[in-house]
Order: C-alpha cells, then structure tokens, then sequence
C-alpha cells in the first residue's frame, strides 16, 4: 500500500503522476516544528513551575506571618520613631490586611458563582473549573482573566458551544466583581487611582515577578495614604 512505501518509492509515484514533492524537505520542516513545539513547552512549563514555586512560597511566608506576624511587627517597630508607630500600624493594616481579605473574598464570590454556573451547564468536573479560576482571581490585575481563559480552553475539548456559553457566563461574573463588588470591598482600605493600581502592578512584576504582583498594590497604597498624595487616589 501506498504508506507503506519508502520515501524514494513514493517520490517516483507521485513524480509518475505529475506531483512534484520533496519528502526529504517535509520531512525535515517537520522535525524541526517538532522539536520547536517541545523547546516552546518546556519553556512554558518552566515559567508556570517557577510561578507556581513563587506562589507556594508566598502561602508558606503568610502562613508564617499569621502565626508570628506580631513578634516580627515588633522587631519592625524598633527601627521606627515611637511618635509614628501607631500611624504607620493603621496605614499598613488598613492597606496590606484590607487588600488581602478583599482578595480572598473576591476569589471565593468568583469560585462560588463559577461552580454553580458550571452545575447549570452542565460541565464536566465543575468544581475543579470553579476552584482553577478562583486560584487565578488571587492574583491582582489579569488573574481572573487567565483563569477564565484557561478554563474556557479546557472545556473547549468538550464542546465549543458550551465554551461560548462558559465564556459569556465568565464574563458576565468578572464585571460584576471588578464593579460592583470590588470597589466596596475595597473602599475601606486602598484608596488608589486605577493608573497607579496599573503602574504598581507593572512595577511590582517587573522588580519581583510574582511576588511583585502581589504586594505592588498595598505597597503603593501604603505609599499614598502615608504621604497623602491626593493626586493618586480614586476620585469620590
């Protein structure tokens, strides 16, 4: 049969009937895609294993933090003037524990709200698809948006009219959260223009990757609450 002949036979049979085809140049674009696709996934599994290293690395130092965050408060105020240690405590704990719990609540609306939307669906492994999306939502700025995406790719092996509808679905639940539920969450704690929030999130990823994203909003509003910079905070 036809697959089973050698490159130089299959050459002449195709030249015998007027088609012109180089196997060995085929086969060699091929082997090239191929080992391009493989440096391309270990690249990208690199990338996703050192995020997801710097993330277990973070829940490790907040866990930390919540069992002996006070001793090392502690420590932190020795370097600081006496007169200044009960404003810089309000500041940072309105900003960084504000933040963090807003996150963390954020994350559960979105997961809770995706599960149920994926029950009425109908989607395969629901809960699984809930929690990939409330996982990314912990991360500031373009979390919910990876998630989303991730997830609407993976039940695109489903079915694709069922990806539309998880997608439409999605998006629907992540403008809700960024503007309804967001700001209230957050009013009480950052009080920052959406350009800083922008150029923080920029900053923070570009100085310490991860790590960077996470503490670059309650840093800057740490920053703009101490000094008062009416200029970068929201307006209202």
């Amino acid at each position: 049969m036809l697959w089973r002949l050698c490159p130089e036979r299959l050459e002449t049979f195709l030249r015998a009937r007027n088609l012109q085809v180089n196997l060995r140049v085929i086969e060699e674009q091929l082997r090239n895609q191929a080992l391009a696709g493989v440096v391309s996934s270990i690249a990208f599994l690199q990338v996703f294993l050192t995020n997801l290293l710097n993330l277990i690395l973070i829940m490790v130092v907040a866990s930390f933090m919540l069992l002996d965050g006070e001793r090392l408060w502690v420590l932190v105020l020795k370097f600081i003037p006496r007169h200044l240690h009960r404003r810089l405590s309000l500041t940072i704990e309105r900003n960084f524990l504000g933040f963090f719990q807003a996150q963390i609540l954020l994350m559960l609306f979105l997961t809770t709200a995706s599960f149920l939307i994926f029950l009425l669906l109908d989607v395969k492994f629901p809960l699984i698809l809930a929690f990939i999306i409330g996982l990314f939502d912990l991360v500031p700025g373009i979390g919910a948006t990876l998630g989303i995406s991730l997830v609407c790719f993976i039940v695109l092996s489903q079915n694709v009219w069922l990806s539309l509808k998880v997608l439409a679905a999605c998006i629907v639940l992540q403008q809700i959260q960024d503007n309804f539920i967001h700001p209230r969450l957050m009013q009480n704690s950052l009080n920052l223009n959406p350009v800083v929030v922008f150029f923080a999130l920029l900053v923070g990823a570009r100085a310490a990757g991860l790590l960077g994203i996470f503490l670059a909003i309650p840093l800057a509003g740490v920053i703009v609450s101490w000094f008062d910079i009416e200029e970068m905070q929201a307006e209202g």
